[in-house]
């Protein structure tokens, strides 16, 4: 009993200052490997641009990480997970949710047209399903069946669905950032691909063309 009591104790207890420590490091890292490989391409930058940005030793960053492809795989992660989380805000007080959704993926589009570098790695990367399916997918699954269960969305297989939109969407990713389509194309794509969920492609375009608001 006493065992236990220790060991809830173990688990309960705060992050010591060396631990803080680590944990500021990491995430300084993994900024500045965002930020510089924004600018310079991930390729072309190097771990020394990375510490530097970060104003930390070069030894430190294999404190961290085992090599650049470790980071850069963090760093889309981190980019992912936070951009779920604004998604998430920004959407909160629309009461439409096909509109909810619409406003949602225009925002993924958008963030990778405005940062073209990471929008190409984000296409190449072998892992971006993985990253998408852990991030942004569950929290798609997770408002498709609120709004399944409050009648809103006609939805008869999740999974078909969820694939669908999401390789939908970095389809239209590809195309606007090739210049094979155009911004207004792009919201055509993503009116057809809420259609999905159980509205008319007509009442899909209207809600499209309203004012859709922007991290």
């Amino acid at each position: 009993m006493n065992g236990l009591l220790m060991a809830e104790e173990t688990v309960s207890k705060p992050p010591n200052r060396s631990s803080r420590r680590r944990a500021k490091s990491r995430a300084a890292l993994i900024e500045a490997a965002r930020e510089t490989m924004s600018v310079k391409g991930v390729d072309a930058t190097t771990i020394a641009d990375i510490t530097e940005a970060a104003d930390l030793g070069f030894g430190t960053f294999y404190n961290h990480f085992k090599s650049k492809d470790e980071i850069v795989d963090a760093a889309m992660a981190d980019m992912v997970e936070r951009l779920g989380d604004e998604i998430d805000e920004l959407i909160a007080p629309i009461e439409d949710p096909f509109f909810a959704q619409i406003v949602a993926w225009h925002q993924v589009v958008s963030l990778t047209v405005a940062e073209p570098i990471w929008g190409w790695f984000v296409l190449r990367s072998s892992k971006t399903l993985n990253m998408l399916n852990e991030g942004l997918m569950v929290r798609f699954r997770r408002d498709v069946e609120k709004a399944i269960k409050s009648g809103d969305f006609v939805v008869s297989d999740i999974d078909v669905v969820a694939n669908l939109v999401g390789g939908g969407v970095l389809s239209l990713v590809n195309a606007r950032l090739s210049g094979v389509i155009d911004d207004a194309q792009v919201s055509e794509g993503l009116a057809l691909l809420v259609t999905h969920l159980g509205i008319t492609p007509e009442k899909a375009r209207k809600l499209i063309a309203k004012p859709i608001p922007s991290l």
